[in-house]
């Protein structure tokens, strides 16, 4: 009978580990969801991308619209890539045919990649894809980020996992300053939301 015990001790121990564990991370998930939404921000619209050499402004992330998502990543040489989560608008495909009038004047390239829908105009360019019910925009401006580095961003989005929003949500520990500013409205006046990929107008903002 001691052998039988002995022997169920380590049994019984791991499974306790694994139980503490779990309530772990779900503790975790549900303070991280709670940050997402003391920020304004639908935790399924936070998405994170990997790029080498980038990594993300801290004091970009904010909310997009009503409840959308936007962060912005800084390159080794200056050059910044915007993402940007927000509901899908339109009832059709994803495509920027459907806002060749948005921001960004003169000749407008639009192509699609697999998945992805390009578009670029004289200043900058920019990578589209949904994911569910969600329009995912990766932009940068021409003269600082290639199409290859945009590419391989727009590549590498995906939907953020419990560490990687940890990572991504600020809180007043980082910057001592509460909540951050939203990344899309204009420094200056009343104006509206900005659309800094030139592309579509989510339906939450």
């Amino acid at each position: 009978m001691a052998h039988t015990r002995s022997a169920l001790q380590p049994l019984l121990l791991s499974a306790l580990m694994a139980l503490t564990a779990c309530g772990t991370q779900s503790a975790n998930g549900a303070a991280l969801e709670s940050k997402a939404r003391s920020l304004g921000i639908e935790p399924a619209m936070v998405y994170v991308t990997d790029v080498p050499g980038y990594s993300v402004a801290l004091q970009s992330v904010g909310v997009i619209g009503d409840h959308g998502f936007g962060v912005s990543y800084s390159g080794p040489e200056g050059g910044t890539i915007e993402l940007r989560v927000d509901e899908h608008a339109f009832s059709g495909p994803v495509g920027c045919t459907e806002d060749t009038n948005a921001t960004g004047t003169g000749h407008v390239t639009c192509e699609q990649e697999g998945n992805h829908w390009y578009r670029a105009t004289g200043t900058s360019h920019s990578y589209v894809l949904e994911d569910s019910d969600r329009v995912i925009r990766l932009s940068a401006d021409l003269g600082t980020v290639d199409r290859d580095v945009l590419r391989q961003a727009a590549e590498h989005v995906h939907q953020a996992s419990a560490e990687e929003s940890a990572r991504v949500l600020p809180s007043e520990s980082r910057s001592g300053q509460g909540l951050p500013e939203r990344g899309d409205l204009p420094a200056n006046g009343d104006g509206a939301p900005q659309d800094p990929a030139g592309l579509f107008a989510g339906t939450s903002g």
